[in-house]
């Protein structure tokens, strides 16, 4: 479940981007936040991919050899629920962070751009 709320959350932030950076390019009075619509956008879609892949990326090696083979044994210990909660939830913390930095990112860029031009 955790997963398609990440697919969720990549699929809503997609069509947010489009759509703001859609109307401030078509829109005359919103044209001077083009450069904040799609530096945000773009930013953010990085975050989202990074923190994405990054748990996958390190939960792989622990997870090559899992495999479903007999019952559970019934005793859990707090490593392991540990271990769990972080491979279900971890992606999709980890994206929503991603994109909140990237957007920070993305708007940091579009100032100093700003700036530089003297707008």
């Amino acid at each position: 479940m955790p997963y398609m709320l990440d697919l969720l959350e990549a699929v809503a932030f997609t069509l947010a981007g489009a759509v703001a950076t859609l109307i401030t390019a078509l829109v005359t009075p919103f044209r001077g936040f083009l450069a904040f619509a799609w530096r945000m956008w773009f930013w953010g879609t990085v975050g989202l991919l990074a923190g994405t892949l990054l748990p996958l990326v390190v939960f792989f090696p622990f997870l090559l050899g899992v495999g479903i083979t007999g019952a559970p044994s019934g005793h859990t210990d707090v490593s392991t629920l540990i271990l769990t909660e972080v491979i279900l939830f971890g992606p999709l913390v980890l994206s929503t962070l991603g994109i909140l930095l990237g957007c920070l990112y993305g708007w940091q860029r579009a100032q100093r751009r700003m700036a530089r031009l003297g707008v």
